[in-house]
């Protein structure tokens, strides 16, 4: 039967099939994760008072004691050296921020020292209960040396996700183990000048003797002095795989007192860290 129309057969066109996009996969910044580090420390040590307790200590019970002691007779002195260790830690993700703990060690080489001497420079003392007026010509000279093998810091990190990017910062606590040495010594002489005789007018020569200081010289040496201070620094993460990550950062450390010296650090490094 012609008559009635028949419904065609339901064909669908098709191309091929559309591509199915997949999302990049990033690296997730939670959790546990540790890496290894190598780089580049550039050190500064500030010895203008890394001596000032010897020499108080030498002139201890003269009136010379917190006049001299006061001097700066060392200059700064600076050095460089390469570093390595590694690092382990903890991050929390709080949707693009990101909070963590972190535990960083480096070992280096790094080693500072100078040698000065300031004088002869006149002092004048107190007056006798004669009238006669006391000077004294005071030379101190001091040597002080200071080396830094590790450093351990403890961080807290604070950073922002970015595509495959982690920029942060951190602050902490450092450690540091060190070797140090140090002398002083003050030479001079004191001179005594009598009033002129009030009849004659005559003034007598002043008698000179040398100073009299049997604490003198003093020294200090000490291996494995274990020092404390604190960190700063910033750095950048790129996450290459979900669990592999590259680390480019720079960080601060100063230790305040190292035997009267401060240590100021700045160190450039590259980092690799794998998370878990």
């Amino acid at each position: 039967d012609y008559s009635t129309p028949q419904p065609l057969p339901d064909y669908s066109l098709r191309g091929s099939d559309a591509p199915v996009s997949r999302a990049p996969v990033y690296p997730r910044w939670d959790g546990f994760y540790f890496g290894a580090q190598a780089g580049r420390t550039f050190g500064s040590a500030d010895f203008s008072n890394g001596t000032s307790s010897q020499v108080s200590y030498i002139l201890a019970e003269t009136e010379l004691q917190n006049i001299v002691s006061g001097w700066a007779t060392l200059p700064k002195a600076s050095s460089a050296t390469q570093s390595y260790g590694g690092f382990i830690g903890y991050n929390v993700q709080w949707g693009e921020v990101i909070t963590g703990v972190e535990l960083n060690y480096n070992h280096m080489a790094f080693r500072s020292g100078a040698a000065d001497s300031l004088g002869p420079i006149q002092v004048p003392g107190a007056n006798l209960p004669d009238g006669s007026t006391v000077l004294y010509n005071v030379t101190v000279a001091s040597t002080a040396s200071v080396a830094i093998h590790d450093v351990l810091t403890t961080r807290a990190r604070f950073g922002w996700t970015y595509d495959r990017l982690l920029p942060y910062g951190f602050v902490g606590a450092a450690i540091g183990r060190a070797d140090v040495a140090r002398t002083a010594s003050v030479t001079g002489t004191k001179s005594t000048q009598a009033l002129p005789d009030p009849v004659t007018g005559f003034t007598p020569a002043p008698v000179v003797g040398p100073l009299n200081l049997p604490r003198n010289p003093q020294s200090q040496s000490q291996d494995g002095l274990i020092t404390f201070g604190y960190t700063a620094g910033l750095g950048v993460e790129v996450g290459i795989l979900p669990n592999l990550f590259l680390r480019a950062e720079w960080e601060f450390v100063q230790f305040p007192n190292i035997s009267d010296f401060r240590v100021s650090m700045n160190s450039v490094r590259a980092a690799i860290g794998l998370k878990f």
